[in-house]
C-alpha cells in the first residue's frame, strides 16, 4: 500500500485455503447488504424460518476468492486531452453453493447487487504486505444458467458521471483544488479526494455537464489529469504531471530485448506515434480568449482545446507554452507489454504495486546497419490491466512516450572513480 491509501476493510475474515501455494494472493471482497433483525413475531413457521435470536445483520465484506474463476481490471489510458477512462472490472464468480445469487421473495438482490462496493487488493501470504488493484462500485450482476455469477464494475468516477441539473460551482477565481471540491459536493458523492492545488484561476458560470465532465475541464484548464488511484480515490494533478507521481518509492527497470536487465518483458510491443504530440497548441476559454504557442519544430501536429476555464490572458498563454514543451516531439512508447506474476523463475511481485503514472525506466536495444543502439529512456505506465485466473496472473501494461532519457557513459568520459557512477546494463 502506498502513504495516502485508504485502509483495508477490518471486518473482512479472509479464508486461508484461498490460492495458499501462491506467495502472494488476490482478495475479491464484495459489500454485503445489511438484512433488518429479526423480530418476536415475524410469522415464520417452527423450523421453517429464521433461528430464534439470530444475527441482525449479514457481515460488512465478503471474501469471494475461494469461488472465483476469472477477473479483468482494466485502467485505461489518457486521450489527447488528458481525459482518463473509468476504470473496469469483470468478476467471474462459481455459484454452485447458491450464496452469491440468492433473491428476497420480491425480486430484489438478497446480499449483492448493483451499487455494492467491489474491492480488490493483493496480499502478502508469508508477510503484512498489501496491494490495491481496484475499488469501486458494482453495475450489473449477472445470474448465468451455468451456476456462475458475472459482475461487472467500476470506480468511483461513475458516482461522478451521472448529471445532477444545471448548478454553478465555485467562485470566480478559485484555484482548481477549491473547485473541484465544490463540484464533488454538489453532486453528493461521498468519496476519497486527492485534489493538487493548481496554478490558474478559474471563471464560474451555469453548466449542465456531470460533475465527472466538469471536473475534467477544470483539470485540464490547468494542465493537468484527473483519475481514479487502485485504491478508489479520486486524484488530480497539476501540469507537471508528467514527471511522476510523488508517492512511488522506487523506479523499475524493464527491457524489451536486454537480457540481463532486472526485468524481461513478455511480448512487448514498441511504437512511435501521433499520440500525445502537439507541435502547436490552440487553447479557448469560456470567454473566447484564444491563447496559442509553436514549437521550434512544430511539425503538422495540432492540439486545439476550447471552453476552458482560465480566466486571464496570461494564464492561457502560459499553460499553452508549457503543453507544446512537453508535447511537440514523438518518441519511442511501450504500446502493450506482459508479466507473468506467477512465474516461479522471477520474484515479479513487487510489479503489483505499479500504478498508472509511475515513471518506468526502458531499455531497448535498436538494431542499425552497424549492429545494435542501446536505448534508454524513463516513461509513465500509461494503462495497465490484470487478468487472472486459479491457474495464473498476466499483467499487461503501456507507457506514454518517452519523456527524457539516461546518455550512456564511455570509458574516458572525465568521470572521477568512485564517483557514485555505475555501469549500466
Amino acid at each position: 500500500m502506498r502513504v495516502a491509501d485508504r485502509p483495508l476493510p477490518t471486518s473482512i475474515v479472509l479464508d486461508p485455503g484461498a490460492l495458499a501455494a501462491w506467495p502472494v494472493r488476490p482478495v475479491f471482497a464484495i459489500e454485503q447488504a445489511p438484512l433488518p433483525p429479526y423480530v418476536w413475531d415475524d410469522g415464520s413457521l417452527w423450523d421453517t424460518g429464521p433461528v430464534w435470536d439470530a444475527a441482525t445483520v449479514l457481515a460488512s465484506w465478503g471474501d469471494a476468492t475461494c469461488d472465483f474463476t476469472g477477473c479483468e481490471i482494466e485502467y485505461g489510458p489518457p486521450d489527447d486531452n488528458g481525459n482518463v477512462p473509468a476504470t473496469r472490472c469483470v468478476l467471474q464468480l462459481d455459484n454452485r453453493s447458491g450464496r452469491w445469487g440468492r433473491y428476497n421473495i420480491d425480486g430484489t438482490p438478497a446480499a449483492y447487487g448493483p451499487g455494492s462496493q467491489l474491492w480488490i487488493w493483493a496480499d502478502e501470504a508469508a508477510g503484512p504486505g498489501a496491494w490495491w488493484l481496484f475499488a469501486g462500485r458494482i453495475a450489473r450482476y449477472d445470474e448465468r444458467a451455468d451456476d456462475t455469477i458475472e459482475i461487472e464494475a467500476f470506480d468511483y468516477f461513475s458516482d461522478l458521471a451521472q448529471p445532477v441539473g444545471t448548478y454553478t460551482a465555485g467562485a470566480n477565481n478559485d484555484l482548481p483544488a477549491a473547485r473541484l471540491t465544490s463540484i464533488v459536493a454538489i453532486a453528493a458523492a461521498t468519496l476519497l479526494t486527492r485534489f493538487a492545488a493548481g496554478t490558474v484561476h478559474l471563471t464560474a458560470q451555469p453548466t449542465d455537464d456531470a460533475p465527472l465532465e466538469q471536473m475534467q475541464t477544470v483539470t485540464g484548464s490547468d494542465g493537468g489529469v484527473l483519475y481514479g488511484d487502485a485504491d478508489g480515490t479520486i486524484v488530480s494533478t497539476d501540469r507537471t504531471w508528467r514527471t511522476g507521481r510523488s508517492d512511488q518509492t522506487a523506479v523499475p527497470t524493464v527491457s524489451t530485448n536486454v537480457c540481463s536487465a532486472p526485468i524481461v518483458l513478455w511480448d512487448p510491443e514498441l511504437t512511435t506515434s501521433d499520440a500525445g504530440v502537439a507541435g502547436r497548441v490552440v487553447l479557448e476559454n469560456i470567454a473566447h480568449l484564444k491563447a496559442t504557442a509553436t514549437a521550434a519544430t512544430p511539425g503538422p501536429f495540432v492540439l486545439a482545446v476550447a471552453d476552458q476555464q482560465w480566466t486571464t490572458q496570461a494564464e492561457g498563454d502560459l499553460l499553452a507554452a508549457d503543453l507544446v514543451a512537453q508535447m511537440w516531439q514523438p518518441r519511442l512508447a511501450i504500446e502493450t507489454a506482459d508479466l507473468y506474476l506467477t512465474d516461479p523463475a522471477h520474484n515479479l511481485w513487487a510489479a503489483l504495486d505499479w500504478r498508472r503514472f509511475d515513471r518506468i525506466r526502458i531499455l531497448h536495444d535498436s538494431r542499425t546497419p552497424g549492429g545494435v543502439s542501446r536505448v534508454d529512456v524513463l516513461a509513465l505506465i500509461a494503462h495497465l490491466s490484470h487478468s487472472i485466473t486459479p491457474d495464473g496472473w498476466v499483467m499487461s501494461f503501456g507507457t506514454t512516450r518517452a519523456l527524457s532519457y539516461f546518455a550512456p557513459i564511455f570509458w574516458d568520459s572525465n568521470l572521477a572513480w568512485d564517483d557514485g557512477s555505475v555501469w549500466g546494463y
